[in-house]
């Protein structure tokens, strides 16, 4: 082999080795959300939170059927199973940080605000969140968590759930490895 196919492949290799991963992806991220039906405490749990993070962007989109929301009340999640189309929750927020996933650093903090998309309707809505970076070995790693409320007004959730709360608290933390 001469220096010219040598250079070549060398070439190719960086290439597709700094453009493999562009997007970090999974679809079993767990979320909580709490509120009162009847003036009465309920959780909902799902672990089929998908998310997507543009590494160059920092743009985090979030999807969630509320179909697969599980609570301790059979009504509820009989009310949610019943319905033939996909109750779709969706969200995007950018992350104010460009170096998260590229070296260590203390917890940050911050306001984020997302869009909030369901049945049809759009509203934003801001979350307390936090990266906070985790050791994980060679590999870059950092924990997303963050807490927040959504009207149940935005949602239209008052019409599926009869007595729900005017709020809904929602929690989600989810870790997002940084693969080279």
């Amino acid at each position: 082999m001469n220096v010219k196919h040598c250079i070549l492949i060398t070439l190719l290799v960086c290439y597709y080795t700094a453009n493999a991963q562009k997007i970090y992806t999974t679809e079993e991220g767990h979320i909580m959300m709490m509120t009162l039906v009847d003036d009465k405490p309920v959780k909902a749990e799902s672990h089929k939170l998908a998310l997507y993070l543009d590494y160059d962007s920092k743009v985090v989109n979030g999807v969630l059927d509320l179909k697969t929301l599980s609570t301790d009340i059979p009504e509820i999640n009989a009310t949610l199973q019943q319905r033939e189309d996909p109750l779709m929750l969706r969200f995007t927020g950018t992350i104010p940080s460009q170096d998260f996933l590229s070296k260590r650093h203390d917890p940050i903090n911050f306001n984020w605000l997302i869009d909030v998309t369901y049945q049809g309707k759009s509203f934003k809505s801001q979350f307390k969140a936090t990266l906070t970076h985790i050791e994980q070995g060679v590999s870059m790693s950092c924990l997303i968590s963050a807490t927040g409320q959504l009207l149940v007004s935005n949602t239209g959730l008052d019409s599926l759930i009869e007595g729900i709360d005017d709020t809904i608290e929602v929690q989600f933390a989810q870790m997002v490895l940084r693969l080279e």
